[in-house]
């Protein structure tokens, strides 16, 4: 169950069909069922914007019993630290709002390697995309966070943590062979994609599985609209995703 320190940090816009109908139940109340599989509730906190339009986020939170935390609309790095501030979190999983399919097994691991490891930041690329998390020391975000070139830009702040130069950053590998399947996609971003997770609940019936189930129910059915997930992409140009100490090129 982890330790009482250890949080979830959703983070979530309105913008990421966080509310879209999945099998009768919002997909954001998908991913926070399927989370609180292997997390306690009081522990999964919902991190949004101060914008107008994610009023209903946290709307939507109150009326779920979901702890909810409003912060910069551009700053998400920014927004975890006034987050983790706020619920006394040393230590987070950063989830995203558009994968409601997330590993509640793979996130307990993540967080017991983390701190066997002494970690400051830990990931996995080796499940599907869609079903990861990353694993953040909120010390270390605390500390980098001054030293970015534009936190704006920390939406994106994958890019500005796996710098081993920066903090001692640990790669989680799957031992399953079933479960390490990268080019897999069961994020969500299109309607195609929301027919995809929609399919995998009816098929379920609303209630899922472990994620090697699911993986295999997918191989036993091409005719499904699967996505497969781009090799890891460098930063596009206009990201500023780096430090204000880097060199420039």
């Amino acid at each position: 169950m982890g330790k009482a320190d250890q949080f979830v940090f959703v983070a979530v816009r309105l913008k990421c069909k966080a509310l879209a109908d999945v099998a009768g139940k919002p997909l954001l109340l998908r991913l926070v069922e399927r989370v609180a599989e292997g997390f306690p509730m009081d522990r999964i906190v919902l991190c949004t914007s101060v914008h107008p339009q994610d009023d209903e986020i946290e709307a939507f939170a109150h009326q779920h019993g979901i702890n909810c935390f409003r912060g910069d609309e551009q700053d998400v790095m920014a927004r975890f630290i006034g987050a983790a501030d706020h619920y006394g979190a040393a230590t987070i999983a950063r989830v995203t709002g558009d994968n409601p399919l997330t590993d509640p097994d793979m996130l307990a691991y993540l967080f017991e390697r983390h701190v066997l490891e002494g970690a400051e930041y830990s990931y996995c690329d080796d499940l599907p995309v869609g079903t990861r998390a990353e694993i953040i020391d909120v010390a270390a975000l605390r500390r980098i966070h001054g030293q970015l070139a534009d936190p704006s830009h920390s939406e994106y702040m994958t890019y500005m943590l796996r710098r081993p130069d920066k903090m001692k950053v640990m790669e989680v590998l799957v031992r399953d062979p079933v479960l390490r399947r990268p080019e897999l996609s069961v994020t969500v971003d299109t309607e195609a994609d929301i027919a995809l997770v929609r399919a995998i609940h009816e098929h379920f019936d609303g209630k899922l599985p472990p994620l090697a189930a699911i993986i295999h129910w997918l191989d036993t059915v091409p005719e499904l609209s699967i996505k497969v997930a781009p090799p890891p992409a460098t930063p596009p140009a206009w990201l500023a995703c780096g430090y204000r100490d880097d060199p420039v090129h």
